[in-house]
């Protein structure tokens, strides 16, 4: 009877250190699981030219509008946008003025203030780029950086033209 109770008692002390054993290189194998640490690295982004084109449409006020209606560039890249009046009735002119979001009313305001000698745009530093006033028919093109990553509205600033006449940039890094 002493003999089995050694016997039990070896194979009980047997039994817990051969899993207490196998316990930390099951720990081991879950932290080899674990995810490794990676380090931040720093990729310069390769900002090539850009060409766009951009139509301003419509034969009457109620139709007037920006095609396309939303743009996207990426951040710093030269942009060479080419704008089309492709209005045909009379008096129909229209202009291209990139500004932040949220003042296109205060630009128009004072761009109609500015008068036709200044294109209906304002002496603005707000303003990204704009073009001269186009007339029905007539193409320009203008080359300009894009700004820093962010949404930007474009607007005509040809009085009573916004906020009909407005469209929507998003910057990418």
């Amino acid at each position: 009877m002493k003999q089995v109770k050694i016997t039990l008692a070896s194979l009980l002390f047997v039994s817990l250190v051969a899993c207490g054993v196998a316990e930390p290189k099951e720990e081991t194998k879950t932290a080899e699981k674990a995810p490794k640490q990676t380090e931040t690295k720093t990729v310069m982004a390769v900002v090539e030219d850009m060409a766009i084109e951009v139509a301003a449409v419509g034969e009457t006020m109620m139709e007037v509008a920006f095609e396309p209606a939303t743009l996207t560039l990426v951040e710093g890249a030269e942009v060479t946008m080419t704008f089309k009046n492709q209005s045909s009735a009379a008096g129909m002119l229209h202009n291209f003025v990139l500004i932040p979001v949220g003042i296109g009313q205060e630009i128009a305001t004072a761009g109609i203030a500015a008068g036709p000698d200044a294109n209906f745009t304002p002496a603005d530093d707000r303003i990204i780029v704009s073009t001269k006033m186009t007339n029905m028919g007539e193409e320009l093109t203008v080359t300009f950086t894009a700004p820093a990553a962010g949404d930007y509205e474009y607007i005509c600033t040809y009085p009573g033209h916004y906020p009909v006449m407005l469209g929507k940039l998003t910057v990418t890094q």
